[in-house]
């Protein structure tokens, strides 16, 4: 049984490595059978759902702003400020000619295309304009006044931030911001292959792809441009899905290590310690192995559910082992098994098999949120009454300590021996000062006298 119990624990960490991320953001709350999942699935086969997907999205590139948040990240409700990149200065010649030329680089990658077949990039519409004035028989006042008669880029780099603002303002290109005319932000908007609802390593890809090329481009950027990042609403349902995977592992983690620190608190043994906690890492396993082989990903719905998962599968683990240290003294680990088994067993059956019928209950309702948490809950219960009764107590039947406070219980001893010959160490060395201290004053007495018996006398002579 020992031996099975070893086998089984690592064909569930096996399995439970290999549970995926959901191939959809879609949260669906009813039963497939309902009217409107019905109704869900058959508009995925219109073409103009499929002519949907297929178009991709938009993100952009960004100079100007710095990729902050400063809002409440507990609060939805809560947006960040706008926070301004105060090294961003697009004005020298240099990056005049490398914001001209970055969009041909852009769209010759092939994650991006223009976002339609008119698009033209902000710094090649403003070099247009600037042709045109420049040839206009009646320019406007604006770029008279600041561009100085320019005909093409770069232009002069006082010259840039009010000629560029003016542009702006009286073209309406809302991909330049400025304030109190310098430039203060570009956005270069491009059409990505990928749409929120693309499966994950797609989006993953791609995020790798951009991330790794802009990288690329801001190292050999000039001075003032070469803070740029790209952005994109998609991607933001690719960070929550990497952010729930790793919030789920990190869970265990805590959980791990929180029981850890309780079961050594209450039963004062490390054996008993590392023993719950393979059990409990056990019933995480298992649990997880059985959700992979039905099908299930680690959506949204089920990353709320393996939050109930880890706190439930530690409860009995840690009652069993505070039973097996509760006898003190050298007890043979049979009997101590027998005695966890007989003094908390019942109680934890009689806990598991309420819970389950509750849990089968919640089975047959509608919603999907409830059927799901129905499951997870069976299953866990299921495996935490599997792993406490057979995985843990054959453990400690098997190599279990006969002696589980001894450590701890010898380590207390020597810390308070130690106190109390410290504190003996003290009192004996006051008694000795207070002895010293006696003599010294009886001596002076005694002198005292002495000096008063001679005056007495010489006194009584005169």
């Amino acid at each position: 049984l020992f031996v099975i119990c070893v086998a089984s624990f690592g064909v569930c960490v096996y399995y439970a490595t290999t549970l995926e991320l959901p191939t959809s953001s879609d949260v669906r709350l009813l039963n497939s059978d309902h009217e409107y999942e019905k109704s869900f699935e058959w508009r995925q086969y219109l073409l103009s759902e499929q002519l949907e997907k297929l178009s991709g999205s938009t993100a952009y590139i960004i100079w100007g702003v710095s990729p902050a948040d400063t809002g409440d990240q507990n609060n939805p409700a809560s947006w960040t400020q706008l926070v301004l990149d105060g090294l961003f200065d697009p004005s020298s010649e240099s990056a005049q000619n490398y914001l001209r030329l970055f969009c041909d680089d852009l769209f010759a990658q092939d994650f991006a295309s223009p976002v339609d077949d008119e698009y033209v990039c902000p710094m090649v519409g403003f070099e247009d304009w600037l042709g045109e004035q420049s040839v206009a028989e009646t320019p406007e006042e604006g770029y008279i006044e600041h561009c100085g008669g320019a005909s093409t880029l770069p232009i002069p780099q006082a010259n840039f931030n009010p000629c560029m603002s003016h542009w702006a303002s009286s073209a309406e290109e809302t991909s330049v911001l400025s304030r109190n005319g310098v430039v203060k932000v570009i956005t270069i908007p491009f059409s990505s292959r990928v749409r929120y609802d693309s499966f994950f390593d797609v989006l993953d890809d791609e995020w790798n792809l951009i991330e790794d090329w802009m990288n690329t481009e801001n190292g050999q950027a000039p001075e003032g441009v070469e803070n740029a990042y790209f952005s994109s609403y998609d991607f933001w349902w690719y960070d929550t899905n990497r952010a729930m995977l790793s919030t789920a592992y990190s869970a265990a983690a805590i959980a791990l290590g929180c029981s850890a620190a309780v079961i050594l608190f209450s039963s004062r043994s490390v054996v008993l310690m590392l023993f719950s906690t393979l059990t409990i890492g056990f019933i995480l396993t298992s649990v997880t192995a059985i959700l992979v082989a039905i099908g299930w990903t680690l959506g949204f719905l089920e990353s709320i559910c393996f939050a109930i998962l880890i706190g439930v599968s530690v409860d009995f683990v840690i009652h069993f082992s505070h039973a097996y240290s509760n006898k003190h003294g050298e007890i043979n680990r049979m009997d101590r098994t027998k005695y966890a088994l007989v003094k908390m067993g019942p109680s934890i059956a009689a806990t598991a098999i309420t819970t389950i019928l509750s849990a089968v209950v919640m089975l047959f309702t509608i919603i999907t949120f409830f059927q799901k948490f129905a499951l997870i809950l069976f299953f866990t219960v299921i495996q935490a009454t599997v792993g406490s009764f057979i995985f843990l107590l054959t453990f400690l039947d098997c190599i279990g300590p006969t002696n589980p406070t001894y450590l701890v219980d010898k380590y207390i001893d020597c810390c308070t021996k130690a106190t109390t010959d410290n504190d003996s160490g003290v009192d004996a060395s006051r008694k000795r000062n207070k002895g010293s201290s006696s003599k010294r004053m009886d001596s002076t007495s005694r002198t005292a006298a002495t000096r008063r018996e001679s005056k007495a006398s010489f006194d009584s002579s005169a």
